[in-house]
């Protein structure tokens, strides 16, 4: 944490702490009124909380008994919001690392709108895939939540941009009163390495009627500590060897500290110097343990703090002013290097001088060099164990604030709220990489030792440090007045009426050493914008009946060099009883193209990973089986077999990407169809139709779509190179196992580049239902139970293919989307000082197959006797407790077991396994 910052954002807020208190008090008039609220979906104040949209709210008592302890975790414990980044998890080789952030309806973060007191947050400062910007939740203060409302319907006539699939509205404590400090640790049973530990205080004072004031300070920190896949070694079941390209995903790594000499695939020799215990007994090669040298999650560490200050602006002025600051430091746990193989080939983009770079192949050790006793020039594999202790590492430090004065008050029969505020989030990913030039010079010019500790210029010059910066900031003004018009035989007419002006600036740039095209195989973006944005808005609500009322909105965003966009929405709300209700919207929606799509730059260059070549991999599939299933075959040999093989079924395609200044908005057209059933004041039952349709989607086209369009495309857009040398590595490799092979890869060389500028090219269609039954009721001499059972149930997924001109497949129950249904029923049970809730969490099972493999099991030519169990992945049901105790004066004492009954996940012959462990986390609060 960069200290001197939280000091002075500390220092700031003890400045506003202090005026505030001198502020003399301010007499209240007591008022005896219906109150009214505004919920989010809606600029309109009302006294009824059910509209003509589902919204869910996430009050302090959900937050608590979610057992998380991140704004993360708090919202993906609902069944209407999905993970789509995770700080704590996600690899090494994003671009957005260190954040987190949420999605809704199966599209993507940036098609879910994520607010913090009604308004927006800036940016996370790297756009994850150099393209998407999205709201970093690791920026929230959990312990500062008051509750969350998350709404399951388009809202860009209320709110603008980006609010396609939903809304959340994350509402931060206000009007606070004493002093609170909390902790907790969370562990796993039988792997301690899974821990994390969070701290909290909280501190206001101020009576808002009696002192004209309320102002209050919440600190939090938290670190979750990363691990290595050795730590976890052991929990993986048997089952996972036996998955595709995974026999050998424990086996000692050929790259040892001494290192061996690849001569050719078949024949491999050991490094003088290699410890006896190294070498293996079948193979003679010198081996080497790297799991606990390889990261599987992030060490991750963060702070944040929140302020909220309540006073007076004479009488009828309410003021709310607002600080918030985060910060936080990712750091990966990665190995020392290893030598890079000298037969293949590698393809990346030189951004500053617009071309492709390669293919680039590493060198041999010449004759001559220390480390070569042959006459020829020779591969080592080796590992660099000097680029280890601390030389090779991978970080990502962020820092994020937001300053705002809300205002609002009444004047006559209409209320009115302003706010103005700005916004920053910064963000810097420093790592290494190597250079093709320092790396070739050091091996030719004999200055790299192997074995050696070498001098620090000779590693710097191999392996320099490349970054990428990044900085989103927002200024802005807004403002709503909001009243009744007129009255209507069936009630009043309400109506909003409002605008806001943004100015937003988005710079992300990489190093000049990768934006030269320096470092082997690094892709880098440069980009940096400013533009401004004007927004007018009208909300109505118009009571045709009394039973039947009907809610219009508008709204018209402009963006300077672009044209405005108009999003309209329509609600109804028919009670034809107290006890039920019927809703309906329909509503456009949209979203802007960024600064990283459509603004000044050079671009982007990017690979993509995990990528399945639909004319190779069927070939190396078959080519690496004859070596896994013959008894014969070594273990290194089966490494090395299964290495050749997920170069072409999990590869990675290099690529470059033009931002588009003529690019048009994202649209979207959304319908939802619903119900609220209420026979009694104990019983409530929800459910909801939605169907959203996205077009004019912006981005590359996919990957797996240019792949099965590959025909047909424009000559030079997707390059493949020559790879005959490894080919016929792989191939020489197979013949030692089957002689008489005679499968080959028919001259088609491997995936190279692919240029793929952004265009508005792509279309998405969900479609689903939501419910939610819920009961409450008091059981005598017991206390009270509250009954919860959530869920949704998708019934179409599908994404438009270019390739076929047409929809593609339906991807709901497929391994491209997951299960159609999840479910979350919720009983909790409060008797005086205890609290008990139990949480049943499912997800239904789904096919292995997907639109890039059809038939993976077949493909992949998986085993008579596992296809059955490679064809499906089964549901899961996870449970989890929760134990609170109040019966200590000021102290509250809470327990949460996740997965109380040890389930693992469903086997996954696709993704491989996932271990799972029942985890304990325990907090205590105490209020002074």
């Amino acid at each position: 944490m960069k200290l001197k910052q939280m000091t002075k954002a500390l220092m700031a807020i003890g400045v506003v702490h202090t005026l505030v208190a001198m502020t003399p008090a301010v007499a209240q008039e007591a008022q005896t009124k219906v109150q009214r609220v505004e919920v989010t979906g809606s600029s309109i104040k009302r006294t009824s909380l059910e509209s003509a949209a589902s919204l869910q709210v996430l009050t302090r008592q959900d937050i608590e008994r979610s057992g998380s302890a991140t704004a993360l975790g708090i919202l993906t414990d609902t069944v209407a919001v999905s993970t789509d980044l995770n700080s704590g998890t996600q690899g090494s080789g994003g671009f957005a690392t260190g954040a987190s952030a949420v999605s809704m309806r199966g599209f993507s973060k940036v098609s879910t709108l994520v607010l913090v007191n009604g308004r927006r947050i800036a940016p996370y400062g790297l756009s994850d895939g150099a393209q998407e910007n999205f709201s970093n939740l690791d920026a929230i203060a959990a312990d500062s939540i008051e509750r969350i409302e998350i709404l399951k319907d388009g809202a860009s006539a209320i709110y603008g941009s980006d609010a396609i699939a939903g809304v959340i509205n994350i509402i931060l404590r206000k009007d606070y009163q004493g002093a609170q400090i909390k902790a907790g640790f969370r562990n796993s049973e039988n792997f301690s390495d899974n821990r994390s530990r969070n701290v909290s205080a909280i501190y206001g004072f101020g009576d808002i009627d009696t002192h004209g004031f309320n102002t209050y300070l919440t600190v939090e920190g938290y670190k979750r500590d990363g691990y290595t896949t050795g730590d976890l070694r052991n929990h993986y079941p048997e089952w996972h060897r036996q998955t595709p390209g995974r026999s050998t995903w424990d086996a000692k790594s050929a790259y040892s500290p001494t290192g061996n000499y690849f001569i050719s695939s078949t024949n491999i020799v050991a490094a003088p110097g290699c410890p006896a215990a190294d070498i293996d007994p079948v193979d003679k090669q010198c081996k080497f343990d790297v799991l606990p040298y390889s990261g599987l999650t992030t060490n991750n560490e963060r702070y944040a703090l929140a302020s909220n200050t309540h006073f007076k602006i004479g009488k009828e002025i309410n003021a709310n002013l607002e600080l918030t600051y985060a910060t936080a430091l990712n750091s990966y746990i990665v190995a020392p290097f290893t030598t890079p193989t000298t037969s293949g080939s590698s393809i990346w983009y030189n951004v500053y001088g617009a071309k492709m770079v390669g293919p680039f192949t590493y060198p041999k050790l010449p004759v001559g060099h220390p480390s070569n006793p042959y006459t020829t020039p020779v591969e080592i594999r080796t590992r660099m164990m000097d680029t280890g202790d601390g030389f090779n590492f991978n970080k990502t430090n962020s820092e994020q604030y937001r300053v705002m004065l809300a205002l609002d008050g009444t004047v006559g029969s209409f209320d009115w709220k302003s706010a103005f505020g700005h916004m920053d989030s910064t963000a810097d990913k420093s790592t290494r990489s190597t250079s093709a030039k320092g790396y070739t010079d050091a091996i030719l010019n004999k200055t790299y030792k192997f074995g050696q500790k070498n001098d620090a210029a000779v590693l710097e010059s191999m392996f320099p440090i490349r970054t990428t910066k990044g900085q989103s900031t927002i200024t802005f003004l807004d403002g709503t007045i909001t009243g009744e018009v007129m009255q209507l035989p069936a009630g009043p007419l309400s109506i909003a009426l409002g605008g806001d002006i943004r100015r937003e600036s988005y710079q992300m740039k990489s190093s000049d050493n990768v934006l030269n095209g320096e470092l082997v195989g690094v892709f880098g973006l440069q980009v940096k914008d400013t533009r401004n944005q004007y927004a007018l808005f009208s909300e109505a609500t118009i009571p045709v009946l009394k039973t039947l009322e009907m809610s219009a909105a508008l709204r018209a965003d402009k963006t300077v060099g672009f044209d405005a966009h108009v999003s309209p929405k329509l609600g109804l709300r028919f009670s034809p009883s107290d006890s039920l209700l019927l809703r309906a919207t329909a509503a456009g929606g949209f979203r802007a193209p960024n600064i990283v799509e459509s603004g000044n730059g050079l671009g982007r260059s990017s690979v993509a990973t995990g990528v399945n070549d639909l004319r190779r991999c069927p070939i190396a599939t078959e080519l690496n089986n004859l070596i896994q299933n013959n008894k014969a075959a070594t273990t290194s040999d089966k490494n090395l077999g299964n290495t050749y093989r997920n170069a072409d079924c999990s590869a990675g395609l290099p690529s470059f990407v033009a931002s588009n200044p003529n690019l048009e908005p994202e649209t979207s057209r959304s319908y939802t169809l619903g119900m609220v059933f209420a026979p009694t004041k104990q019983w409530s039952f929800a459910m909801d139709y939605y169907n959203i349709e996205r077009k004019g989607e912006i981005g590359s086209r996919s990957v797996v779509d240019i792949l099965k369009g590959e025909a047909s495309l424009p000559a030079g857009q997707l390059l493949r190179v020559d790879n005959t040398a490894t080919d016929n590595e792989f191939l020489a490799l197979v013949k030692k196992y089957a002689p008489g092979n005679t499968t080959s890869f028919q001259n088609i060389g491997k995936l190279g580049l692919v240029y793929n500028p952004y265009v508005n090219t792509g279309k998405t269609r969900a479609s689903g239902l939501d419910f939610d039954l819920t009961s409450r009721f008091k059981i005598a001499n017991v206390g009270d139970l509250r009954l919860q059972l959530e869920g949704n149930y998708v019934l179409n997924y599908q994404e438009f293919s270019q390739a076929d001109n047409a929809w593609g497949p339906r991807q709901e129950g497929t391994y491209d989307f997951g299960g159609s249904m999840s479910g979350k029923f919720v009983a909790d049970l409060k008797t005086g000082n205890w609290g008990n809730a139990v949480v049943v969490n499912y997800g239904s099972g789904y096919s292995a197959n997907s639109i890039a493999s059809p038939t993976y099991c077949v493909t992949q030519k998986v085993a008579p006797e596992n296809m059955a169990t490679c064809e499906r992945i089964d549901a899961s049901i996870f449970v989890n407790y929760s134990l609170t105790y109040s019966g200590i004066k000021n102290t509250t004492l809470n327990l949460f077991v996740g997965n109380v009954f040890q389930a693992e996940n469903p086997t996954n012959w696709r993704g491989g396994a996932s271990p799972t462990f029942r985890t304990f986390y325990v907090n205590a609060t105490y209020k002074f």
